[in-house]
């Protein structure tokens, strides 16, 4: 069977690892990266997601990518992720002044799982280091986050709880096997308390005047927003979520901000963990709804129905249809102006697509900004 074009095969990858774990990995993100590597052995890390999926596009040649040599990158980029997860808890385990096959006790396992933790939380220090920390160093990044950071209760909590549990099970000399997989729960922990502050803090926006149609002014953020919204207008015009058409009164689209670098909370050289984006959830069911029906417009009709709890709007169903008259053979789903439509219908989740996203060769199809990285990855919009 006929595979997918790298674009393509990109975006899907990049939707399987967005929605299963809220991850932009680096180098499958169509819009580019969020944040550039701070030295050359990163740069080389960030990149290999993105150079094997052109090593298995040479090898197939014209053919394309078909599913199985997806589920294949897919198996064994989750390897090297975990394998990149077990040598960022080496160096935690190593600069506790503790031999690979040694073991420590609970307190010592705690401080160990707490600098990996907090590393891969407190990215500032780590962007500047990469992998390279002293115990001085990692000690004090535990300190700066578990006064900045309100989550790190819940993560030291984490910490405790996976720590004793390997006690049960292991006795009191707890070795690094033991710190590996109290480490494995310890994340799958932190990825529902990321999602869960991602959360509080759309409850909190979306609570402002303006709110409901996800379109708030830019000064109500500010005034009510306090510490949990610090980025600059320039960012956020950079981002695409300002809305500076009266420059008196600038407006900001709140699912464009939640879906930006700034809202990620932990960062490997992989990928970035992000807050979690409802939008792919609707896609995800209108795939479904599609690939069920010979009628997409009916199906998406019905699907999107559903999830509004509301008729569709006229005017917005006759957009549709004037959408479905531009595909190619199948209904374009991911392409720019059904993007802009699902912003219409789903204000809070779906962000305010970028027409340059869409300058890839698959004419718009897909998002393929045919960038390395975004706009906002750059130094001064990381320094808040």
């Amino acid at each position: 069977d006929a595979g997918l074009g790298l674009a393509s095969a990109r975006y899907l990858l990049h939707q399987h690892f967005l929605r299963q774990k809220h991850w932009y990995v680096r180098g499958l993100n169509p819009a580019g990266d969020g944040r550039k590597p701070p030295n050359v052995k990163e740069a080389l890390r960030s990149r290999v997601a993105g150079h094997l999926l052109e090593v298995l596009e040479n090898k197939v040649g014209k053919k394309g990518l078909n599913l199985r040599y997806l589920a294949v990158f897919v198996a064994t980029l989750e390897h090297l992720l975990h394998g990149d997860q077990r040598e960022r808890l080496k160096q935690s385990w190593a600069i506790h002044s503790l031999q690979p096959e040694g073991t420590t006790d609970v307190s010592g396992l705690v401080s160990v799982l707490d600098v990996f933790m907090a590393h891969y939380v407190y990215d500032s220090q780590k962007a500047a280091n990469g992998y390279a920390m002293t115990l001085e160093d990692g000690l004090r990044e535990v300190n700066t986050i578990s006064r900045i950071y309100a989550p790190w209760s819940n993560i030291h909590a984490s910490v405790k709880e996976q720590v004793e549990q390997r006690k049960r099970l292991s006795g009191s000399a707890l070795s690094f096997e033991d710190a590996a997989a109290a480490a494995d729960k310890i994340l799958d922990n932190f990825q529902e308390v990321s999602g869960a502050m991602c959360h509080d803090m759309e409850k909190t926006f979306f609570g402002l005047k303006g709110g409901e149609t996800g379109r708030v002014k830019l000064q109500d953020l500010r005034d009510y927003g306090g510490n949990l919204f610090r980025e600059s207008e320039e960012y956020l015009q950079e981002l695409g979520a300002l809305d500076d058409a009266d420059p008196a009164e600038p407006y900001v689209y709140l699912a464009s901000y939640m879906l930006g670098p700034s809202n990620c909370d932990g960062t490997t050289s992989f990928y970035d963990l992000c807050c979690p984006n409802e939008c792919e959830t609707h896609k995800m069911h209108l795939e479904q709804a599609i690939a069920h029906s010979s009628d997409a417009i009916s199906s998406i009709t019905k699907a999107v129905t559903d999830r509004l709890g509301r008729p569709i709007p006229g005017d917005a169903l006759g957009r549709l249809k004037d959408i479905s008259k531009t595909g190619t053979g199948s209904f374009p789903v991911h392409g720019l102006s059904f993007a802009a439509w699902l912003h219409n219908m789903f204000p809070h989740e779906c962000p305010k697509p970028c027409a340059a996203d869409y300058n890839g060769m698959d004419g718009g199809m897909v998002p393929d900004a045919k960038q390395d990285f975004q706009a906002t990855a750059k130094d001064k919009f990381l320094d808040w």
